[in-house]
């Protein structure tokens, strides 16, 4: 048995409202507490503000405008409470970097994704 809490919250960082607004609605619906954000910027002051709950698991977008996935990855690997979070990518290219990321990544979910697919990822986040 372990004594790590698993991560009930999640934060959405796409872009693309219309992707952003399902997902954050299928992960709800799993009962898992969301969090959106438009882009990286607006996702790290989000984590910035009092009260943002860790553990978390962040599905991020990896293409995106005006801060896309490797400044986020950059400015949350900077954090001192780095450790507390899971990064799961979300891509629509299949030649998405995973290698020399500055913070590392849980994995990737390739676009399009299926509602279990995206689920089962969580799942095994924890």
């Amino acid at each position: 048995m372990t004594d790590a809490k698993p991560a009930r919250a999640v934060l959405v960082v796409d872009d693309d409202r219309d992707l952003r607004e399902v997902v954050a609605d299928v992960v709800e619906g799993s009962g898992r507490r969301v969090f959106t954000a438009g882009d990286g910027a607006d996702a790290l002051h989000q984590l910035d503000t009092d009260g943002f709950p860790r553990p978390c698991v962040v599905l991020l977008d990896w293409f995106m405008r005006p801060m896309g996935g490797r400044a986020f990855l950059e400015g949350l690997g900077a954090r001192a409470d780095a450790a507390e979070f899971r990064v799961l990518l979300l891509s629509a290219s299949i030649a998405t970097p995973h290698q020399d990321l500055s913070f590392p990544v849980s994995g990737i979910l390739q676009k399009p994704f299926g509602i279990e697919e995206l689920l089962d990822a969580l799942d095994q986040l924890g």
